[in-house]
């Protein structure tokens, strides 16, 4: 039995897929691979504990406009309850967001920025400040600041991205 040329570009394109699919449930090496990450955490004594982060953004050219987007994809977020933008004419602006951290993760934050507008905008820093309710009536000091430089994917371990977004940047490419 013959195989028609179609057939063979069939299975060509069909193997190109599985390794594709396959190589993207690896490790993340993407666009939050490396970007510096401090904790901050601060002792409150009344009222309800809320985590901020502020991350340092690069390619911001306008408030409005990158602003304005920056500001959707967070809103499109669960758990970001809200984002504030600082806008730099020169130097790095900075987009301060209020999220909860069990329905969102920093990383997942840095990812959304990054993808907007064809890779614009780079996440070079996040800063995150989680309150914490003071137990009791102790004196005792405010917990320290613990800083330090990590590698987002230590973040999360595994980050697997969607097939189809895959798919549709190679099809820009």
């Amino acid at each position: 039995m013959h195989e028609y040329p179609e057939h063979q570009v069939m299975k060509k394109s069909a193997a190109f897929l599985l390794i594709l699919a396959l190589a993207a449930c690896g490790r993340a090496t993407g666009p939050t691979a490396n970007v510096a990450r401090s904790v901050n955490e601060v002792d409150i004594a009344n009222g309800m504990p809320v985590t901020t982060a502020d991350l340092s953004i690069s390619g911001m050219t306008c408030a409005m406009m990158c602003g304005g987007a920056i500001k959707d994809a967070m809103a499109k977020l669960p758990g970001v309850s809200n984002t504030e933008i600082k806008f730099a004419e020169t130097g790095t602006s900075h987009a301060v967001v209020t999220y909860d951290p069990a329905k969102v993760s920093d990383t997942e934050m840095v990812s959304a920025i990054q993808q907007l507008n064809e890779g614009q905008y780079k996440v070079l820093a996040v800063g995150i400040t989680k309150q914490v309710l003071k137990s009791g009536a102790s004196d005792a000091p405010v917990n320290g600041t613990t800083a330090q430089q990590v590698n987002a994917s230590a973040v999360a371990d595994v980050v697997l991205p969607s097939l189809v977004a895959l798919l549709s940047r190679l099809m820009h490419i």
